[in-house]
C-alpha cells in the first residue's frame, strides 16, 4: 500500500508496520513519543499532574509517588489501529508495544521510592519515490527508511513536607538506537548485469541521564477533608544526551558489491540535545468520589538538536489536557459502584511541521479501572483514546488513530511487622 507525502516532493511510501505501526512524521526529530502517562491517567485525556488517587502509580508527577502507601506494581501495555490519508491514497496499520513497568515502595508515610522502565520514542517508516535518470531510459528509486527509538529507565524518590506539600525527582537513563538509511536503486534491463544500488546508512545510539522535577500541593478547602484544591507541576532539564554515530557505505550490482562496503564514520562522538519542558496543572479533588482535572504542558522542541546539529524543523508547542474521574460509592456492596470511570480531552499542536504547516493533533479518551482480588487490592485498567492529527489536502498527511492502553496494578504491604497476641 502507498501513501503520498508532502515533504518529499514527488515521492510514494511504502511500510511495514513495528511498534505502534507506520508513522511517516517519525522521520522528523527523534520519533513519535509515547508521553508519560499510565494506563488511568491516559484515560483522563493524559491529565493529572496535579493529583494521585494513591492507588495507582502517577508517573506524570514525580511528586505524587509519596500518594501510594503501599508496595505497588504497575505494568502496561499499549495497541494502536491507525488509517492515514494522503491526497487519494489510503493506509491501514496496527502495531503495539510494552508501555511501562513501574515499581513504586514506601520506605515511610512520608517518603516513597520507586523505578520504572518505558519507551520514550520511537521510529519506523520507510519512503520510497522515482526519477528518470536523464539521459537515459531508466528510472532511479530512492527509498529512505527508519527504525528505533529511545527508552527510559528512571529511579523516583518522592518525599512529604509538612501537611500540604509534596516533591520529587526523576533520574533517568535513556538508552536506544536510531537507524536510518538512503539507498538509490536504478533497475537494468536484463543482461546488463542487473541492478544498481547505492546506499547508505547511519546508525545513532543515545547513552546519557536527565532529570525531571515536581512539587505538588493538595489544600483542603472544605471541613472534614471533604474537597481539596490540588496544585502540580514538574519541570524536566534540557539535557545534552552523550551519542555516537556510526556511517557506513555501500555499492552492489547484481546483489554483489562493486566496491568493498566502507565504515564512513565508526563510533563518532558527539551528542544529541533534548530541550526543557514543564507541566503545571489544577485540580478539584473529593476524596474517593470525584476527580476534574486540567494541565497545561509546554516542550521547548524548537531547542532540539540532532547528532547533525540540526533542528529538523521542530517547534516548541503548548498543550491542554482536561479530564475527571468519577467513583461511585467506595463503601459499597455493589462491584461496578466501586469501578471507576474516567474522561478526558487533549489538543494543541505537535512539534511537527510539513511544508511550512504545523501538525496538531487533537484526541478524547475514555478509561475504566476495575478492582479484583479478595479484598479489591489490585487493578486491571483500560484507556481507550481517539484522535486526529494533520489535515488532507496537497502533500499533507491526515492520520486518524484509535489507541488502546491496559495496565495491571498490584498492591500489597512489604515487610509489615506482625503483631503476637
Amino acid at each position: 500500500m502507498t501513501i503520498t507525502l508532502g515533504w518529499n516532493c514527488w515521492f510514494a511510501i511504502h511500510s511495514d508496520a513495528q511498534g505502534l505501526g507506520n508513522s511517516p512524521y517519525s522521520s522528523l526529530g527523534i520519533g513519535e513519543f509515547y508521553g508519560e502517562s499510565f494506563s488511568d491517567n491516559s484515560g483522563m485525556g493524559q491529565s493529572g499532574v496535579s493529583v494521585g488517587n494513591g492507588f495507582q502509580i502517577n508517573n506524570l508527577n514525580p511528586a505524587l509517588w509519596v500518594r501510594n502507601r503501599f508496595t505497588t506494581l504497575d505494568f502496561g501495555l499499549i495497541g494502536q489501529y491507525k488509517k492515514i490519508d494522503s491526497g487519494k491514497n489510503r493506509q491501514t496499520n496496527v502495531g503495539g508495544n510494552l508501555a511501562y513497568v513501574a515499581l513504586s515502595f514506601p520506605i515511610s508515610t512520608k517518603w516513597n521510592v520507586g523505578v520504572s522502565l518505558k519507551p520514550y520514542s520511537f521510529v519506523d517508516f520507510e519512503n520510497e519515490y522515482a526519477r528518470i535518470v536523464p539521459g537515459t531510459p531508466y528510472y532511479a528509486y530512492y527509498i529512505t527508511s527508519g527504525k528505533g527509538g529511545i527508552n527510559k529507565a528512571s529511579l523516583n524518590n518522592a518525599v512529604q513536607i509538612g501537611k500540604y506539600l509534596s516533591l520529587g525527582i526523576e533520574a533517568t537513563y535513556f538508552f536506544g538506537n536510531i537507524r536510518r538509511g538512503s539507498e538509490v536503486q536504478i533497475p537494468l534491463p536484463f543482461g546488463e548485469g542487473g541492478n544498481y544500488m547505492v546506499g547508505l546508512n547511519e546508525r545513532t545510539t543515545v547513552s546519557d541521564f536527565s532529570f525531571r522535577g515536581g512539587a505538588a500541593v493538595r489544600i483542603p478547602i472544605k471541613k472534614d477533608n471533604k474537597l481539596f484544591l490540588n496544585v502540580g507541576g514538574t519541570y524536566s532539564l534540557g539535557s545534552q544526551l552523550a551519542s555516537t554515530q556510526t556511517v557506513s557505505f555501500e555499492l552492489t550490482q547484481g546483489g554483489s558489491n562493486v566496491v568493498a562496503p566502507d565504515t564512513l564514520d565508526n563510533n563518532l562522538g558527539g551528542s544529541m540535545t533534548l530541550p526543557t519542558q514543564y507541566q503545571a496543572g489544577l485540580s478539584l479533588e473529593w476524596p474517593y468520589k470525584l476527580i476534574l482535572s486540567a494541565d497545561f504542558n509546554h516542550q521547548g522542541w524548537s531547542g532540539y538538536k540532532s547528532f547533525s546539529n540540526s533542528n529538523d524543523g521542530l517547534r516548541s508547542i503548548n498543550r491542554i489536557n482536561l479530564g475527571a474521574e468519577y467513583l461511585p460509592n467506595i463503601s459499597s456492596l455493589s462491584y461496578f459502584n466501586l469501578v471507576r470511570y474516567r474522561i478526558g480531552f487533549s489538543t494543541g499542536p505537535t512539534p511537527y511541521v510539513v511544508n511550512g504547516t504545523g501538525i496538531n493533533d487533537t484526541n478524547v479518551s475514555l478509561g475504566l479501572t476495575f478492582p479484583m482480588g479478595g479484598r479489591f487490592s489490585n487493578y486491571i485498567s483500560v484507556a481507550f483514546l481517539a484522535g486526529q492529527r494533520g489535515t488532507g489536502g496537497a502533500g499533507m498527511i491526515k492520520e486518524r488513530y484509535g489507541r488502546v492502553i491496559l495496565g495491571l496494578t498490584l498492591m500489597d504491604r512489604w515487610f509489615q511487622k506482625q503483631k503476637l497476641e
